[in-house]
C-alpha cells in the first residue's frame, strides 16, 4: 500500500523540481530576488527562472513589485504556510537533526546584548549535559529578515530576539521581561534625579535602531505617555554606542535596567524617576518544533527554560 502512495506521488512531482521551493522560500524571505540570490548563493537569473517556472505551475504572479519590494500574492502566502511545517521538518531530516546525536556545536542567534544574559544560561545546560559542545554566536544586526533566514534554512538552532516568530513550525517562547529606564548623564544641566513630564517632551532623545514591531510599539507607547512625539537626535542598534552619546552630550535615552545595573558604574549616566510607568519588552527563545524531535535538544530547552523562570521569579521577588 504505502508502495502505491509513494508511486502516485512520484507520478506527481516526477515534472516539478522541489528545488524551486527554496528559491520560492528565500524570495518570500527576502522580498528580493537578488538578495535570494546572494542567500542561495546562485545568479539573480537563475532565481527569475525558478519563480517563471514556479508562475507557470501555479497559474499565479506569486509575486509583484512594490516600490523596491516584491509582495507575495494571497497564493504565495498560502504556500508558504502550507509548506513551512513541512518544510522545515524535510531540513530537519536532511541534518539528522530528529536523532538523539549529541551535536559538537550549537549555533544561536541574537543580538550582542541579548547573548549578556542567555549565552551564560545555555553554557551552564551545556556543562551539565554535553560539556564538549560549543557555542556559536551569530549577531542578528537587529534584521527581522536575517533572523527568520536563520530559522527556515536552520543556519541558527535557537534564536533569541524581543520579537515573536509566529509560525505553526516554531516555538517562541516567552523567557524574561525587560524593563526600560530612562537615562541622562550624570551632569546633565536641567536634570537630576527625576524627570516631569513637561521636562521629558522638551528634551531630545537617543533611539535604539530596530526592525521589530514590539520595540517600535514601545517607543509609541511612550510617546503616548508623554502626550508627544519625541524628538530624536541619534539611532543607533549599539546599547554601548547609546550610552557612550548619552555620557558626553544633554541626550536621554531609554535603556533595559539590566543593561543600566551592568554598566552605571563605568559610565557617568544617571538613572531618572519618572512619573509614570513604562511598558515592558518581553523576549523569546525560538526554535524549530521538529528540532524536539532530538532527545538532547528536548532536554536543553526543558532546562534552560526552567532557569530562565527560576532567575525572572528571583528578579521579581522585592
Amino acid at each position: 500500500m504505502k508502495e502505491n502512495i509513494l508511486t502516485d506521488r512520484f507520478k506527481m512531482v516526477k515534472n516539478f523540481d522541489l528545488n524551486l521551493l527554496t528559491t520560492f522560500e528565500a524570495v518570500f524571505i527576502h522580498r528580493s530576488g537578488t538578495k535570494a540570490a546572494d542567500a542561495l548563493g546562485i545568479t539573480p537569473s537563475a532565481v527569475s527562472q525558478a519563480l517563471g517556472r514556479l508562475r507557470v505551475h501555479y497559474n499565479d504572479a506569486l509575486f509583484i513589485r512594490d516600490g523596491k519590494a516584491l509582495a507575495p500574492t494571497t497564493v504565495a502566502v498560502g504556500i508558504h504556510e502550507g509548506l513551512a511545517e513541512a518544510y522545515d521538518n524535510l531540513i530537519a531530516k536532511l541534518q539528522n537533526i530528529s536523532f538523539d546525536s549529541v551535536p559538537t556545536r550549537l549555533v544561536v542567534n541574537c543580538s550582542p546584548y541579548l547573548s549578556m544574559f542567555t549565552m551564560n544560561v545555555m553554557r551552564k545546560v551545556l556543562d551539565e549535559v554535553a560539556p564538549d559542545c560549543e557555542i556559536i554566536h551569530h549577531v542578528s544586526n537587529n534584521s527581522l529578515t536575517d533572523i527568520e533566514e536563520s530559522l527556515i534554512f536552520r543556519k541558527a538552532d535557537i534564536v533569541f530576539d524581543i520579537h515573536p516568530h509566529i509560525s505553526h513550525s516554531r516555538v517562541s517562547q516567552h523567557i524574561a521581561d525587560e524593563m526600560p529606564v530612562l537615562i541622562c548623564r550624570g551632569s546633565h544641566p536641567r536634570i537630576k534625579g527625576t524627570v516631569t513630564r513637561e521636562q521629558a517632551i522638551a528634551e531630545e532623545y537617543i533611539f535604539v535602531d530596530s526592525e521589530s514591531a514590539s520595540a517600535l510599539s514601545n517607543r509609541l507607547n511612550v510617546n503616548k505617555m508623554l502626550q508627544h512625539e519625541r524628538k530624536v537626535r541619534y539611532i543607533s542598534p549599539s546599547l554601548l554606542s547609546i550610552i557612550s552619546m548619552v555620557e558626553v552630550s544633554d541626550l536621554l535615552a531609554f535603556v533595559a535596567e539590566r543593561f543600566y545595573e551592568k554598566v552605571k558604574n563605568s559610565f557617568d549616566v544617571q538613572k531618572l524617576e519618572m512619573e509614570f510607568d513604562l511598558p515592558s519588552q518581553p523576549i523569546y527563545m525560538i526554535y524549530n518544533k521538529a528540532a524536539l524531535n532530538n532527545q538532547f535538544f528536548a532536554t536543553l530547552v526543558k532546562k534552560m527554560t526552567e532557569l530562565f523562570v527560576d532567575a525572572h521569579n528571583n528578579d521579581s521577588q522585592p
